[in-house]
């Protein structure tokens, strides 16, 4: 009889360890999903870019009419824009425009997937930071 209360202690212990664990990366899996990107309007995203990257996702033939200065460049219709953004730091600010939105809105769900947490979208893209009367260089 003490034998079978040993056994069922040890299996009752066991079951109820691995479920905290579980519990703990279902925790995680939830985090991740409920992250999302920040929208921000022309003004916001000029005033909270200075402190990290801005990613410029169009076409080096978009990007040639001009960008908001100190952008970085990585066309999202390239086939190594997956490995680009694996290569930036996670713990850094992440700014990203397009033209209108639509490009640099599904560019944020995939840093958000990939697991950066700060992420910032540009709304209306470089049009409304251009309609907002804010700069646009060529470089």
């Amino acid at each position: 009889m003490k034998n079978l209360l040993i056994l069922l202690a040890s299996c009752f212990l066991a079951f109820t360890s691995c479920e905290s664990k579980k519990g703990s990366t279902d925790a995680s899996a939830l985090e991740i999903e409920k992250a999302t990107a920040t929208n921000l309007d022309p003004v916001q995203f000029q005033e909270k870019s200075a402190n990290g990257i801005i990613l410029d996702v169009r076409t080096p033939e978009e990007v040639a009419a001009g960008k908001i200065s100190g952008a970085i460049t990585m066309d999202f219709q390239q086939s190594d824009f997956l490995a680009k953004v694996k290569e930036l730091p996670k713990d850094q600010e992440i700014y990203i425009y397009c033209a209108v939105g639509g490009r640099s809105s599904k560019a944020a769900e995939l840093f958000i997937q990939e697991g950066f947490t700060k992420v910032y979208h540009l709304s209306g893209g470089i049009n409304a930071w251009a309609g907002a009367g804010l700069p646009v260089t060529q470089e």
